[in-house]
């Protein structure tokens, strides 16, 4: 038997056509990499037009058209070289790279695994020509009649790697993977023109010339609302088109992220992507669209993955806050989510400050309060308490029928803060949908039936409560004025070791939000008070489960504080079921009002929706 250790092993290099095949190995890893590195070849070649034509999912026909600058026939087979490149010519020009390639491995590691074919001509010659590998090693190189551009046949791939091509994935996954890379490309360059054509099925033909927001409508959906996204901050510049929050998804499929171009996988910017909705989006579900973000090119290392879907970034935590920044600010716009508000403005001869004569005005008619006379401010402050008294204390909700009011008093609302800002009698509802929103009756205790102008408004008043009850409940704590409610009986509650561990961890976070709980043996806690809120709740079973609402909470990436607030606050809220007098309705939507996130519960839900007097007209076949 040989001592291995005896064995000598001659250093020496590699036979090309083995080097082609292990590069393949890296820049090929599947159908879906040969028609990103052909593509990102055609859009450097200034094509305006690019046809992508897939059989069997790449592994029978990946076909490439396009009608680029061409290869001229002196350099077609030089362009079949390992590391043969027009993209850059030394080391520093990768720190200002403004092409897709630049390592001039796609063409001979992709011939190197399939049987390929190339027909180029450049505008300056007459006819074009076709050269032909298979395997790696040239097969034919002749002149040919053909138009301007680059067509590139890849058949056969990996039918000399077998290990490689066992490992490719189901037909119909290596199809998802060929169609969302095509749909990559498309977005990235929304000016040339993209079809996808695969098993003789048209997926998408999309013409040039169209803008950013026209290409992601027509690639992620028509009926999908799209909001284009334009801004600076920091060290970005963005550009995009994000859809509303309704558009969500459960995964992360339908975003596309572009760097400097180049589409890429980014962990870090689809964490800023999905937190710049906040609250709008429920834990688990995703935003959709494409963001387009510019930096210095020398801020950017693009040569850190063979596939180059991986990019460093020298500044990646202000990229990250800048693109959070730029979606949010964009999401706080009007008209991006319905909200309450008019264009009517106080006259001049109204009893009003003069400097409000520009604030946009909304009214609520509040049926069922009388009066001969203006109401002074004290009576206003005691009547929109009752918001106040929504928010403190949700078991004085009056679950009986109200009566019918006889007389409304008008009250101007500031849409954007819910400030009260002028009042006035009204024998009738005739002024009210025309200048303000109008409380016009409600569905099953739940929903609230808002009237404003020719919009209906749907309220759920659960939702609403929590969003009030949170955002009140987030300021109490930061100013650590919870007001706690001591029992009269202290009650003990045993926990398993995991609710234990987590109690040890948040005591002071408990403490601060208004329980007062100690110790009482073993694993067993006394709990002496709970948070106001809850007081007229069985202690120990909201104790119990704010407790898996913050574990669960906090797995998806709330802080212990936000959990605990958004926990009190569903559990304090009111329900379907409570039915709200009229002016403790109007106070809770004066309450959403003032709420810097109106628009959705701290879950995500929305606290409202609009039906237009058009969507109502084409249900009725008016439209």
């Amino acid at each position: 038997m040989n001592d291995q250790s005896q064995v000598k092993r001659w250093i020496k290099p590699l036979p090309e056509r083995v080097i082609n095949k292990i590069a393949a190995g890296e820049v090929v890893e599947r159908p879906a990499a040969v028609v990103k590195e052909l593509v990102e070849n055609a859009i450097d070649a200034g094509s305006t037009s690019i046809d992508i034509t897939i059989e069997k999912s790449g592994a029978k026909l990946i076909k490439i058209v396009d009608n680029g600058c061409g290869i001229s026939e002196e350099q077609i087979e030089i362009a079949f070289s390992r590391h043969a490149t027009s993209k850059i010519t030394n080391f520093d020009d990768l720190t200002a790279l403004y092409t897709y390639g630049f390592r001039g491995e796609a063409l001979p590691s992709i011939a190197s695994v399939s049987r390929f074919r190339m027909v180029s001509r450049p505008p300056e010659q007459r006819s074009g020509t076709e050269i032909i590998y298979e395997g790696g090693v040239l097969q034919s190189k002749k002149p040919i009649a053909s138009a301007i551009g680059t067509t590139i046949e890849v058949e056969n791939l990996f039918f000399n790697t077998p290990a490689r091509r066992k490992f490719l994935k189901a037909e119909s996954t290596e199809a998802r993977y060929l169609s969302r890379t095509s749909m990559a490309l498309a977005i990235s360059r929304p000016e040339i023109g993209f079809s996808l054509i695969q098993n003789g099925r048209k997926i998408f033909s999309l013409p040039s010339g169209q803008k950013l927001s026209e290409r992601v409508a027509s690639v992620l959906g028509a009926k999908r609302k799209f909001i284009s996204i334009e801004g600076e901050h920091g060290p970005v510049k963005l550009t995009g088109s994000i859809g509303t929050p309704d558009a969500m998804q459960h995964n992360r499929n339908g975003q596309f992220i572009f760097v400097n171009g180049r589409y890429i996988q980014s962990p870090t910017i689809s964490h800023a992507f999905a937190v710049g909705y906040g609250e709008l989006l429920p834990p688990g579900r995703f935003p959709v669209g494409a963001l387009r973000i510019e930096v210095e090119p020398s801020e950017v290392d693009v040569n850190v993955h063979p596939m180059k879907t991986e990019v460093r970034l020298s500044r990646e935590r202000e990229v990250h806050d800048s693109v959070y920044r730029i979606i949010k600010e964009t999401l706080r716009q009007d008209g991006i989510i319905p909200l309450f508000k008019s264009n009517h403005t106080i006259p001049a001869q109204a009893n009003t400050a003069p400097t409000r004569d520009k604030e946009h005005i909304s009214q609520a008619i509040i049926p069922g309060v009388h009066s001969n006379k203006p109401l002074d401010p004290e009576t206003m402050n005691k009547l929109y308490a009752v918001s106040d008294k929504v928010v403190s204390s949700p078991t004085s909700i009056d679950h009986t029928r109200a009566d019918q009011p006889d007389g409304e008093i008008i009250v101007k609302v500031n849409s954007v803060t819910g400030e009260v800002i002028e009042e006035s009698q009204s024998r009738g509802v005739t002024d009210g949908p025309s200048s303000g929103f109008v409380l016009i009756g409600r569905f099953s205790n739940l929903y609230l039936l808002i009237q404003a102008q020719d919009e209906l408004y749907i309220v759920d008043q659960h939702t609403a409560h929590e969003r009030v009850l949170y955002e009140k409940m987030l300021l109490k704590i930061d100013e650590q004025s919870v007001h706690a409610q001591s029992l009269l009986f202290p009650v003990q509650v045993e926990l398993d070791p995991e609710q234990l561990s987590l109690y040890d961890e948040i005591s002071d976070q408990l403490k601060e939000s208004g329980f007062i709980v100690s110790e009482f043996g073993g694993r067993t806690v006394n709990i002496e008070g709970v948070p106001s809120l809850l007081s007229k709740k069985s202690p120990e079973k909201m104790f119990m489960k704010i407790l898996d609402d913050i574990a669960s909470l906090r797995k998806a990436g709330y802080d212990v504080k936000k959990a605990m607030a958004q926990s009190i606050a569903c559990r304090s809220a009111v329900m379907s079921g409570d039915r709200l007098s009229d002016q403790e309705a109007v106070g809770l939507i004066a309450s959403l009002l003032k709420c810097d996130n109106k628009y959705s519960c701290p879950h995500g839900r929305p606290t409202f929706i609009k039906l237009s007097r058009e969507d109502i007209d084409r249900q009725f076949g008016r439209g």
